[in-house]
C-alpha cells in the first residue's frame, strides 16, 4: 500500500504541474479552459471556478486540460477558442506543459541537494576497479578508469551510465595502471532482465564487513558486521577484492583472519565453503559500502541541480538515439509498475531521495511529451509547425493518417513497457 501511495503522490504532483503549464499558457493567450482534470475516467471530486471545472478523476495515469474549440475541423465561433488563436500561440500552449516538468526537475534536484542525501562513496570518487569477476575482461584490480570511447570519466556513476547505454558493444577504455596510462578494448555483456549493458567488475571497496549471512562459515566463526579485516593467513589486506580472491583460491582450506573490532585485534579461523552460485569458495560475508552525505547551500545546490539536469538530458537523448538505431534494447524500457516500485524504494530511503527520484521522472516526462507523436504534446507542436510552413490549415485526411500511425506506435510502446514491467515482477 505504501508503494501505491508514493506512486500516486509522485505521479499526481508531476501531472498537476504539467497540466498547470498548459492551463496558465492558455489563459495567458485568452483561451477559455473548460476542464482541468488530474486523472482520467469518472470524476471523484470537482468544483467550478473562473469558468473552469477543476476535477480529480479515478484513473491517476495522466490528466488533461480541455480548452474551448479544440476540434480543428470545426470553425471557431468565438475568439477565446483554441483554434481561433494563431499557430505560434497554440505551439506555446502545447509546449508549456513539458517545459513546466523540465523546470520542476531542476527544482526537485536542487531541493534534494539542499536537504542532503547519502550516496555510496565509490559513486562520487574516481572510478577505480576493485574486483574483476571474469578472466575475459582485461581490466585488473586497482586500474583507474580515465576515459571511455574518448569521453572523460569522473566517477563510477558516470562509468556505469556509459556501460548501461552500450549493451553488447566494444568500449575503448583508457586506464591508469600503476604509473602507466594505456588503452584497452572491453566488450560489454547484456543484462537479460533489463537489456542494459553490464561488465563483470565491481568498484574498489575497503575490507570492512557490512553483513554476515546467517548460518554461514563466517557466522559460525564469530565474525560480525563492522569487523575490519587486517590480514588473511598473515598477508596484509587493504581492499575487499583481496578478501574475495584469497578466500576464493583457498580450495576449502581453513583460513586465519586477523580482524579489528572496537579497537582490539582478534584472530579467527574460518573454513570456506564452495558456493555454486558464484562458482568459488566463500565464507558468507558482504562488504560495508561507505556512504557520504552530500549537502550544499542553496546557491551551490542550484548549480549542482543544473549540472545534474544537463547530465540526465544527455543520458535521455543518448538512450533515445540508441533505441531508435537498435543499439539499445527495448527491455530497458519501463512503465507505471516500474515507476511505482522505484517510487516506494526512493521514499523509504528518505525525503531527499524521493525528491531526487521525482526530479528524474519529471525530466523523463517532460522530454517524452515532446516526442512528435499524436496524443503527446510533441505531436501537436509538429502539426502546428507544418501548418506555419504551409501557410494554411492541414487537411482532415492528413491529420487522420498522422493520428493512426502515431497511435499504433504508442499502443505498441505501451504493450512493450507493461510486458517489461510484468516480466521484471515475475523474475524477482
Amino acid at each position: 500500500m505504501a508503494t501505491l501511495f508514493y506512486f500516486i503522490v509522485a505521479l499526481g504532483v508531476l501531472i498537476f504541474v504539467h497540466e498547470l503549464g498548459h492551463f496558465l499558457a492558455a489563459r495567458f493567450f485568452g483561451v477559455r479552459v473548460e476542464t482541468f482534470s488530474i486523472g482520467f475516467g469518472p470524476k471523484l471530486f470537482k468544483f467550478r471556478c473562473c469558468e473552469t471545472e477543476f476535477a480529480v478523476s479515478l484513473i491517476p495515469l495522466g490528466g488533461y486540460v480541455k480548452m474551448a474549440g479544440e476540434d480543428p475541423d470545426k470553425p471557431p465561433k468565438s475568439p477565446d477558442e483554441f483554434y481561433a488563436k494563431p499557430p505560434w500561440q497554440r505551439i506555446v500552449i502545447a509546449l508549456a506543459g513539458p517545459l513546466m516538468n523540465l523546470l520542476l526537475a531542476v527544482l526537485f534536484f536542487a531541493a534534494s541537494y539542499t536537504i542532503g542525501r547519502y550516496v555510496p562513496s565509490y559513486q562520487v570518487e574516481s572510478a577505480r576497479v576493485g574486483f574483476v569477476l571474469s578472466e575475459k575482461v582485461p581490466l585488473k584490480p586497482g586500474d583507474l578508469i580515465l576515459e571511455v570511447n574518448g569521453k572523460r570519466v569522473k566517477n563510477w556513476k558516470e562509468f556505469n551510465q556509459i556501460v548501461s547505454l552500450n549493451p553488447d558493444r566494444d568500449l575503448r577504455i583508457k586506464i591508469k595502471r600503476g604509473n602507466k596510462v594505456e588503452e584497452i578494448k572491453v566488450h560489454t555483456l547484456v543484462d537479460k532482465k533489463n537489456g542494459i549493458g553490464v561488465l563483470p567488475i565491481v568498484p574498489a571497496v575497503k575490507p570492512v564487513i557490512g553483513k554476515v549471512l546467517p548460518n554461514s562459515p563466517a557466522d559460525r566463526a564469530g565474525l560480525k558486521p563492522g569487523d575490519v579485516i587486517l590480514k588473511i593467513n598473515g598477508v596484509e589486506i587493504t581492499r575487499w577484492e583481496q578478501v574475495v580472491r584469497t578466500i576464493g583460491e583457498s580450495n576449502g582450506k581453513e583460513v586465519e583472519l586477523l580482524i579489528l573490532r572496537n579497537g582490539k585485534q582478534l584472530t579467527l579461523k574460518v573454513k570456506p565453503e564452495f558456493n555454486k552460485k558464484y562458482g568459488r569458495y566463500t565464507i558468507g560475508i558482504v562488504p560495508k559500502v561507505d556512504l557520504v552525505f552530500m549537502k550544499y547551500p542553496l546557491s551551490e545546490s542550484l548549480k549542482k541541480s543544473v549540472e545534474e539536469f544537463k547530465a540526465q538530458t544527455n543520458l535521455f537523448f543518448t538512450f533515445l538515439y540508441k533505441l531508435i538505431t537498435g543499439q539499445a534494447s527495448i527491455k530497458s524500457l519501463g512503465g507505471p509498475i516500474l515507476i511505482a516500485e522505484v517510487a516506494g524504494k526512493a521514499a523509504q530511503a528518505g525525503i531527499s531521495n524521493f525528491l531526487y527520484f521525482m526530479g528524474f521522472i519529471s525530466l523523463q516526462l517532460g522530454y517524452f511529451n515532446l516526442i512528435p507523436l499524436p496524443v503527446l504534446d510533441g505531436g501537436l507542436i509538429l502539426l502546428f509547425l507544418i501548418e506555419i510552413l504551409k501557410g494554411r490549415s492541414l487537411s482532415p485526411q492528413f491529420r487522420e493518417k498522422f493520428q493512426q500511425v502515431g497511435l499504433l506506435i504508442l499502443g505498441l510502446l505501451m504493450i512493450i513497457v507493461f510486458y517489461n514491467d510484468i516480466m521484471r515482477l515475475v523474475s524477482q
